[in-house]
């Protein structure tokens, strides 16, 4: 659907024509926002009072989880805690407790570069959403959806109230009990960060490698090398909506969000739809190599174990 309607002669002309080079420059600056990622996550699990993982099975861990989404959304998260929980032994709730903290302060720096982007280009991003959000997303079938979505939720809510209530599998209540002390103790980990300041740095470092992934990227086409950095603010926002979505990896959602976001800039959207197919498919390669190679290593040792039980 995002590349419907498009001359792919022209796409493949542009993909052909792009310098490789400033692709590989925003390849290594979104490598290492994965890097300050997995140390802004040890942080987190620190104060867990379980150990202090070994920071290269976080870096694994952190780009396993971004493989499993490919595969899977959302699916990351828990793919991720499943391999600290297996190379460092910490249990996987409170795990999984720091991975939603994690993503709440991730929540939180977008809404702070949203609110700068907006108070920068205003006039741009408002034509956007009103153009693209409320005139598509208003009229009947959006209340007709949340009445579904609504009516799903209360029977899922009644069948669960029977299952307790009625069957008396009260064991299932103490398991749910002992699952949230654990979750919400993971959430509560970030109260205790030794190095706040440390924290927010890396916090900080996080999307400012984003940003620049963003816009070096923007000078591997002719057509986007002029545009400057608010524009490449204003692309990270849109491009992170795409990514919100829940498909694989934004396939096709990062795709048309960011081509119809360059339109604003007067740039065709066949030009908008080259580049983010050349920095999602770089970033998508980049996952799917160093992913596969972090998978490999955290197999290492097990492969060694079972070699030594026999």
């Amino acid at each position: 659907m995002a590349f419907k309607g498009q001359n792919f002669d022209q796409l493949l002309l542009d993909l052909k024509s792009a310098n490789y080079w400033w692709v590989l420059a925003s390849v290594l600056a979104c490598l290492l926002a994965h890097v300050f990622r997995a140390m802004r996550w040890s942080m987190v699990i620190e104060p867990l009072g379980e150990g202090v993982p070994d920071p290269k099975n976080m870096f694994y861990a952190v780009m396993i989880g971004y493989l499993a989404n490919l595969a899977f959304p959302r699916m990351g998260e828990i793919s991720r805690c499943g391999v600290i929980r297996k190379t460092d032994k910490i249990p996987l709730n409170q795990l999984i407790g720091t991975v939603i903290t994690e993503r709440l302060i991730d929540l939180l720096m977008l809404l702070m570069v949203a609110a700068l982007s907006i108070s920068l280009q205003y006039k741009v991003i408002s034509a956007f959403l009103y153009e693209h959000l409320l005139l598509k997303l208003s009229g009947h079938f959006s209340y007709i959806f949340i009445l579904i979505v609504a009516g799903g939720l209360f029977v899922c809510s009644g069948l669960l109230f029977y299952i307790v209530i009625k069957k008396n599998h009260w064991g299932i209540v103490q398991k749910a009990i002992v699952l949230w002390l654990g979750f919400s103790r993971g959430l509560r980990s970030v109260k205790k960060i030794q190095y706040k300041t440390r924290f927010v740095l890396l916090s900080v470092l996080i999307w400012f490698f984003y940003f620049l992934s963003t816009y070096l990227c923007l000078f591997a086409l002719n057509t986007l090398s002029s545009l400057g950095p608010i524009t490449a603010l204003v692309v990270l926002v849109l491009g992170s909506l795409g990514m919100i979505a829940p498909v694989q990896g934004g396939i096709g959602a990062f795709h048309w969000i960011v081509a119809e976001g360059l339109t604003l800039y007067a740039i065709p959207r066949s030009d908008g739809l080259a580049f983010a197919t050349i920095i999602h498919s770089s970033q998508t390669l980049l996952i799917l190599i160093v992913g596969l190679i972090s998978m490999i290593m955290v197999m290492i040792p097990s492969s060694k174990q079972l070699g030594t039980h026999e």
